[in-house]
């Protein structure tokens, strides 16, 4: 499962490769990315207090879903971590690419 950073996380020369509108759809895709996750482990947090205080929600289901959660949040992490990097990476290299175009000019 630690691999998923390393599938998740766009390298730096890729990064450098990219073309001004795919660094754009980069920054905006880590972006939702990040934004879904942390919304869909809000709504989790929601079902689960649910759940826990329904009367036909037993202890087997319970350990079911501990069990499923605790995957998940091993990692999630990794994804976000990586989609980070991926938005600050383009940003960073759509700034460098200003700064060299502003440089020319002056």
């Amino acid at each position: 499962m630690n691999n998923i950073y390393k599938h998740t996380r766009v390298s730096n020369i890729r990064i450098n490769a990219m073309s001004d509108s795919e660094l754009q759809l980069l920054v905006s895709s880590s972006d939702e990315v990040i934004y879904s996750i942390t919304n869909g482990i809000k709504s989790i947090a929601n079902l689960v207090n649910a759940a826990a205080n329904s009367e036909e929600y037993s202890s087997d289901d319970a350990m079911t879903d501990l069990n499923r959660l605790s995957r998940l949040f091993s990692v999630l992490p990794l994804i976000i971590e990586a989609e980070y990097e991926n938005h600050v990476n383009a940003i960073d290299e759509i700034r460098e690419r200003n700064n060299k175009t502003i440089r020319k000019e002056s």
